[in-house]
């Protein structure tokens, strides 16, 4: 039976122009994700998703994120943290 999970997301952007980072977050915001002010480098995000389990909560909230990044040409670092489950870290190299 499915339930309700929110998924925290943390991600950092390597070399994107701002352009193309205001597009993403607009993107993103598009697909559920809720922007969290944080005062780092890194933007913090957080979704809440229909999932079976805590794993696959955030295997959605991952291929959300993919889905909208795949386009721009950039590397992306992402840790993503839901419930008391093990912590996902992933480098992604996203190619024009």
């Amino acid at each position: 039976m499915a339930e309700a999970y929110n998924v925290l997301i943390v991600t950092e952007f390597q070399g994107l122009e701002e352009s193309s980072k205001k597009e993403i977050f607009d993107r993103l915001e598009e697909h559920g994700l809720e922007k969290i002010p944080t005062l780092t480098q890194a933007q913090a995000w957080e979704i809440k998703v229909e999932a079976d389990d805590e794993s696959d909560a955030k295997d959605q909230a991952v291929q959300a994120i993919h889905n909208v990044c795949r386009t721009y040409p950039f590397e992306m670092r992402l840790v993503v943290q839901c419930g008391s489950g093990q912590i996902i870290r992933r480098k992604k190299q996203f190619e024009p």
